[in-house]
């Protein structure tokens, strides 16, 4: 990473002040040094480097001149080459912003840096005398963020460090203090959704059993209509017999009528029955033989 530009907007004493490094030169040593007399601003700008790279203090002493919510500090970072604009503002969260000012992650200059907070970079990149000589001690009990670092580098675990700040992004997209979207907060909308459905559904035991009392009771009177039903249906079915056979009966109290001045004949012999078939066969022979009975 290659500071080209540092912008300090409203910070401490500064306003709209830039400093300005250029491209990274290609024929000669890529060294800046920046003097001035005591109290010019050099530790100021230190500062604000640091802040722009890990966030503005919460109890930052360089309000001074801007308030808390006017602090702004922006810089141009060379970052794998490419150069990328970012600002930073104090806020608690979604402080720092692209060029288009737009909240984005940490990890776009975290990754870059291997993952290193605030105190290790400034142990082994903002040194003085009193960094020097903790740094220097550090190393040799290889104690302290600095002495830790590089132990870890020497025995080859620098990758971790990405890792770990990937973890710190996937754990940002899952939860984030007072944040109104990510996963946890989203999975607690559906609990508290759930929530008010299991409530909606939930009842007593003593409730449960007075429904359970009340179905079986309604069950009984169910089956009890469908057999009264039943009898009704059967007893409906007969009348509309009786009332299908009512045309038929009148015809037949016609025919009695019809037959009772004949109840006095005597009745037909018995034997005529089956002598009824003869006589018609006799009676129909002439009409198919072609001689016809002259009548």
């Amino acid at each position: 990473m290659r500071l080209n530009r540092l912008d300090l907007v409203r910070y401490g004493k500064f306003t709209d002040k830039r400093i300005d490094l250029g491209a990274r030169p290609q024929d000669k040593p890529d060294l800046h040094i920046i003097y001035g007399p005591n109290e010019a601003g050099k530790s100021t700008a230190l500062a604000a480097f640091l802040d722009l790279l890990f966030g503005i203090d919460p109890r930052s002493h360089f309000n001074f001149m801007h308030p808390y919510a006017t602090m702004r500090i922006g810089a141009i970072l060379d970052l794998a080459g490419e150069a990328k604009e970012f600002l930073r503002v104090k806020r608690p969260h979604n402080s720092l912003l692209d060029a288009g000012e737009q909240p984005i992650s940490e990890a776009a200059i975290l990754a870059e840096l291997g993952g290193i907070d605030r105190e290790s970079y400034r142990s082994m990149f903002s040194l003085d005398d009193e960094t020097l000589a903790a740094g220097g001690e550090g190393i040799l009990a290889s104690k302290g963020d600095l002495g830790q670092l590089l132990f870890s580098a020497s025995a080859g675990l620098a990758d971790l460090s990405r890792s770990l700040t990937e973890l710190r992004s996937e754990a940002d997209g899952f939860y984030r203090f007072r944040g109104r979207s990510g996963e946890l907060s989203d999975l607690k909308g559906r609990l508290a959704v759930l929530k008010v459905e299991r409530e909606r559904i939930d009842t007593l035991a003593s409730h449960y059993a007075q429904l359970v009392e009340i179905r079986d009771r309604m069950t009984a009177q169910y089956e009890k209509a469908i057999g009264e039903r039943g009898k009704i249906q059967s007893r409906m079915d007969a009348i509309q017999r009786i009332l299908n056979a009512l045309p038929r009966l009148t015809v037949f109290r016609s025919l009695r009528a019809q037959l009772e001045p004949l109840a006095d004949l005597p009745d037909a012999p018995s034997g005529w029955t089956e002598e009824l078939p003869k006589l018609q066969n006799a009676e129909i022979e002439p009409c198919l033989s072609g001689s016809l009975p002259i009548t």
